[in-house]
């Protein structure tokens, strides 16, 4: 398809999510015919959105779409609907990143590893000079164990992907099974009824679930309670799908062995919050998903998306 007519404002204050002029030659190699007009800032892209065919943003409010009459599709690289409002006339299509996955699973690899190969420790050895051989025969391999991911949607089965490659056993958890899940995918797939049934058994339990009235606490002192001694808990969702005081319970008075958090109910995460000091706790700053790739695998899917949609049959502000 050819866009006659694409409005960019990819700016965030985190430079790997920011358009760079990389990132434009992609796009002109992937349509050299198309207008492309890159907003210098906010009030200027207001000013060029009446004549936007195709919009790349990061913000868009539902009172702007009356003021974008040509507008067609909208596309964002976030992958939650915080920042971007889909079109309350329906008029425009809207798309969210899917991309994330690729980069999101190499961070909770990371902190698997961190946990399963005592990397804290070595750290702290590094730091006093101590060699301390003998203190790691309680490593363990992915290969021997079970994971359970908790939200089992593109994010998780890209995650899956990784950690089969590992060799660890995987069973997924969704809010209902549609019949198409591959066999070959992953060992399990079950609904969040059987929940209680598989947290005895798994070593890690990933949380990949989105933000939102229905998944507000669903992750209950219950379920922890439920876990296998020794697990660890990951959080690469939104920080709501359990209370954190429950979470600091299992982790000071349970027997969660640990966990790795990238996503909190309050961020930043508060100075005062207990978890900063808990040895047994690897905090990241809902980073998981930076990376220097990040706006080249989003213009990537963007041009390979915007090529599958149906023109439109409305004249010249088509694609066609």
């Amino acid at each position: 398809m050819k866009i006659h007519n694409l409005l960019i404002h990819l700016h965030n204050s985190v430079d790997a999510f920011s358009l760079k002029p990389r990132h434009l030659d992609q796009i002109r190699t992937f349509f050299p015919d198309v207008r492309i007009t890159v907003a210098k800032g906010n009030s200027d892209f207001m000013d060029k959105l009446p004549e936007a065919e195709c919009a790349l943003v990061w913000v868009f409010k539902p009172e702007w779409y009356v003021n974008a009459p040509l507008l067609k599709v909208l596309f964002t690289p976030a992958a939650g609907h915080d920042w971007v409002a889909g079109d309350p006339s329906g008029r425009v299509r809207t798309f969210y990143g899917r991309f994330h996955g690729r980069i999101m699973r190499e961070s909770l690899i990371a902190m698997m590893l961190h946990f399963n190969r005592h990397c804290g420790k070595s750290l702290n050895d590094q730091r006093s000079r101590v060699w301390g051989r003998l203190d790691y025969n309680t490593c363990v391999g992915l290969f021997s164990q079970r994971v359970l991911i908790i939200g089992y949607g593109s994010l998780g089965r890209s995650m899956a992907e990784l950690l089969k490659a590992f060799g660890a056993r995987i069973v997924g958890v969704k809010r209902s099974l549609s019949g198409s899940e591959a066999a070959n995918e992953i060992d399990k797939v079950i609904t969040f009824d059987m929940l209680e049934e598989e947290l005895p058994y798994a070593d890690h339990v990933v949380f990949v679930l989105p933000g939102g009235v229905e998944t507000d606490g669903i992750f209950t002192a219950r379920h922890f309670e439920s876990m296998k001694p020794g697990a660890y808990v990951y959080n690469f969702g939104r920080g709501n799908c359990y209370r954190e005081e429950d979470l600091l319970n299992s982790l000071k008075n349970g027997h969660l062995a640990g966990a790795g958090l990238d996503v909190f109910a309050e961020e930043p995460l508060p100075p005062q919050s207990p978890l900063w000091e808990l040895p047994n706790v690897l905090i990241t700053p809902h980073s998981s998903a930076i990376s220097r790739e990040y706006i080249d695998f989003f213009i990537q899917e963007w041009a390979e998306r915007i090529r599958d949609i149906e023109p439109f049959n409305e004249g010249d502000n088509a694609f066609c």
